[in-house]
């Protein structure tokens, strides 16, 4: 039993301010003051008993990508949490050695405007006082999306100095490189590097089905693009993947395709939803006599979804034997 109960038929009592007027009822009140300090200092020891949890930055949190470059998203965790747990003291470790990261969602724009994509390797040395969170991570690299770069080289230079000043190396310490993860593509063609044209920033933030053209010529092609870009609805994150393109008819422009694909950039809808719409834009735009979409999108805890979707094509059945980078 608490003292609040044990002194509320007290307190009704004296709940009459007039009550307390005279000083017959001074041991009262002292009593009630001296069981209020003790309340207040049981529940101040209790609150320092409770342990208090690390911040883990965006961890378990809802965050929707970042649209701007962003680098103060990084956070960075202190290695001495967990080796502490191993026995090691603060600053002096028995090993050396580096940690890998393999970043597969990594796209910038060009100095003319024109996504670009890749995977970054990253190669943070052991003896950082600080590892990444990875969560933040994926947030610092979706704020990139957006952001021009002048070059390659300025893109993975930026990554570098953001990086190593969350670790705590030096960004000399710190190797980010962009690495071959382009799957063997035999028999298409793809259509990332064939826009010469400046594009302007509000291309990519509207799907815009008018920006398909074709050139009059009958041809049976197969297209592809690794630019595919859109937004779950669910959390906001950006989905990833390869569009695959197989057709009969009138030549679809290829530098008008891939603006098209790059214009769906911030299109919320799930993978299924994507294809479909591609699907049908082309069927309508482009008037193809034969058509079969596929979406080969990166993979989710373990689980990677391909949507196939064919108008006159024949059965939607058998996957296309070509690969989304990082599958």
């Amino acid at each position: 039993m608490g003292l609040r109960h044990l002194l509320a038929p007290v307190v009704d009592e004296y709940s009459d301010p007039n009550a307390w007027n005279s000083d017959e009822h001074f041991p009262i009140k002292l009593a009630l003051a001296l069981a209020a300090a003790a309340l207040a200092l049981a529940a101040a020891q209790r609150a320092q008993k409770r342990p208090t949890k690390p911040k883990e930055g965006v961890l378990g949190e809802k965050c929707d990508a970042p649209e701007t470059y962003s680098p103060d998203v990084l956070f960075p965790i202190p290695r001495t949490r967990g080796r502490r747990l191993l026995g090691l003291a603060d600053g002096a470790v028995p090993f050396e050695g580096e940690d890998v990261w393999n970043c597969y969602e990594v796209s910038w724009l060009d100095h003319r405007g024109r996504p670009r994509r890749g995977a970054v390797e990253l190669r943070i040395p052991c003896v950082s006082p600080n590892v990444v969170e990875s969560k933040s991570l994926k947030l610092y690299l979706n704020s990139l999306n957006f952001k021009r770069f002048a070059s390659t080289d300025e893109a993975l230079s930026t990554i570098r100095r953001d990086v190593a000043s969350v670790v705590g190396c030096l960004a000399s310490e710190l190797s980010a490189r962009l690495c071959e993860d382009q799957p063997p593509m035999k028999g298409w063609t793809c259509v990332d590097d064939v826009c010469e044209d400046d594009v302007p920033e509000s291309m990519l933030r509207r799907p815009d089905a008018s920006l398909l053209k074709t050139t009059g010529d009958v041809v049976t092609e197969r297209l592809c693009s690794h630019n595919l870009r859109t937004l779950c609805p669910v959390t906001g994150q950006p989905d990833w993947g390869t569009l695959l393109i197989e057709y009969e008819g009138p030549r679809i422009d290829h530098a008008s395709l891939f603006c098209y694909i790059i214009s769906l950039r911030t299109e919320t809808g799930f993978h299924e939803n994507a294809v479909e719409r591609v699907t049908l834009d082309i069927d309508r735009c482009c008037r193809p006599a034969k058509l079969r979409v596929t979406g080969r999108f990166l993979r989710r805890g373990g689980v990677d979804i391909n949507p196939i979707r064919s108008i006159r094509f024949g059965a939607a059945t058998g996957l296309a034997q070509a690969f989304a980078p990082g599958q």
